[in-house]
């Protein structure tokens, strides 16, 4: 039988339609986060607009119709709660969209509602669904998981606890494996094997693990990396003796800090410091969608553990292949 590839579902046209509205919407907005005098609160309502944006775009492309709403439900609120900050008016009443189904837009009222097998507390609905709701009819076309089909029972992939099998899988791979040399004859590689036959393969894992990192970061950096400002921001007393702080702003409004470790507090600290920005490589849960400052050491760094870790982790990539499944081989061979 021929190999086959299940097509990937095309966005909604009309989601993918508001979507890019709402980008344009940002396109086009006058608003500059660096602008002296701006609001701190404005700064940070446009941050919440783009990265609403960007998570419904990421909600659309794996067909998150109701991620998609709330993202741009949530990113239309900060665009308001913005403009009212710009006009020193009062910021917009935020309601809540239809509880059954995104789809139906905000909400009018609360009403009592009570789930199959549950407590009876009030929910905000729209109109149609209060409407139905006080009638004692169902909510429209609901979106909420009490009113869809029972889900499937999940695979035995998804019921096992694989991190619970990670040791006795591999004992029993091991011990396996030195069975295996010991029926093929070859003793001495099967003592070996259990003696230390982990070693290499977990040098291997772990010079990997770091030449992976390095070059991913170190292409990134040549890539999307540019010399920027960072403007002394403050100077701080921890655990482990002074350090000064200096700071860059993105165009979107983020903020990130680099921090300089010193002997003692200067009387007149560096105004500012010259850094390295890499757009898109921030850790994770932080600054999403924003990027990362590297100092002069960090860049350094990450050529140096390449140059290190290549070698180790290709003399322990060999030893593990000599092992596994090198050694079997030559003893059946022989």
């Amino acid at each position: 039988m021929p190999y086959s590839r299940k097509r990937r579902a095309e966005p909604d046209p009309d989601l993918a339609a508001e979507v890019t509205a709402f980008g344009e919407l940002l396109t086009a907005h006058s608003f500059q986060p660096g602008t002296p005098g701006t609001p701190p609160e404005a700064v940070e309502d446009w941050a919440r607009a783009l990265d609403a944006y960007e998570a419904a775009g990421r909600a659309l492309r794996r067909d998150g119709r109701e991620d998609v709403l709330r993202h741009l439900d949530d990113g239309r609120n900060a665009m308001a709660c913005l403009e009212s900050r710009l006009t020193g008016g009062p910021l917009p009443a935020r309601l809540p969209l239809c509880f059954f189904d995104p789809r139906h837009g905000p909400s009018t009222a609360e009403v009592p509602w009570t789930p199959p097998s549950g407590t009876r507390r009030p929910v905000p609905v729209c109109a149609a669904d209060e409407v139905r709701l006080r009638e004692g009819s169902f909510p429209i076309a609901s979106g909420h998981p009490a009113r869809r089909p029972p889900a499937p029972l999940p695979s035995l992939r998804d019921r096992i606890d694989w991190g619970d099998l990670v040791v006795p899988g591999v004992a029993t791979a091991l011990i396996g494996y030195a069975a295996l040399l010991y029926a093929a004859g070859d003793v001495v590689g099967a003592v070996l094997y259990l003696a230390g036959g982990f070693v290499p393969a977990a040098f291997a894992f772990i010079s990997g693990f770091y030449l992976f990192s390095s070059v991913s970061g170190l292409w990134a950096l040549i890539r999307r990396g540019h010399r920027t400002r960072a403007d002394f921001d403050r100077s701080e007393v921890t655990s482990s003796g002074h350090q000064d702080v200096h700071a860059v702003t993105d165009v979107a409004g983020r903020r990130y800090e680099h921090v300089r470790k010193v002997s003692r507090p200067a009387v007149r600290p560096l105004p500012y410091q010259r850094v390295w920005y890499v757009r898109g490589r921030a850790s994770a849960g932080e600054n999403e969608g924003g990027g990362e400052v590297l100092g002069l050491w960090a860049v350094l760094r990450l050529p140096l553990v390449v140059l290190v870790s290549l070698p180790v982790f290709a003399a322990s990539a060999a030893a593990t292949l000599y092992l596994i499944p090198g050694r079997l081989f030559l003893a059946l061979l022989s």
